[in-house]
């Protein structure tokens, strides 16, 4: 298997995954490929945290951090920017969109259906160094980028 850093040029299959994931997604993508642990969930609003997705800092708990992402018509808050995770290291991120429309984690292979006003969970683990875009479809906004390093 090819150890895949930034900075360093992909193999001939890792780029043909990469071209892909980019064509599939409409050009927008990770600039390594990889492979994650993942768990999703939906969850309804009650007095957890998950009732206030706006909150811009991320928590820190013992399985992990959490973000809360929320998504208005095409605006995305808190504002896109790069999450750093270690190696073996998790994140959750919470999505609220007041839209029907598709989350898609790019290198971890996620693609989940956010129903409108209903906070969706995705919890990953960074197996492979790379950034990598977390995106929706409708309409195409990028949400944040993960730098597994």
């Amino acid at each position: 298997m090819t150890k895949m850093t930034l900075g360093k040029p992909l193999s001939w299959a890792a780029g043909l995954a990469l071209a892909a994931s980019l064509t599939a997604c409409g050009g927008s993508g990770g600039t390594a490929g990889g492979t994650a642990s993942a768990t999703v969930s939906s969850s309804s609003s009650s007095g957890s945290s998950a009732s206030s997705p706006s909150s811009s800092t991320p928590s820190s708990s013992s399985t992990g951090r959490t973000i809360a992402i929320t998504v208005t018509g095409n605006k995305v808050s808190p504002t896109p920017t790069t999450v750093s995770l270690r190696v073996g290291e998790s994140l959750t991120l919470t999505v609220t969109s007041d839209h029907a429309d598709q989350l898609h984690l790019h290198g971890f292979e996620i693609e989940k259906d956010l129903v409108a006003g209903k906070p969706l969970s995705v919890t990953v683990t960074g197996a492979q160094p790379g950034v990598y875009d977390v995106e929706t479809h409708h309409p195409e906004l990028r949400l944040l980028k993960i730098a597994v390093q």
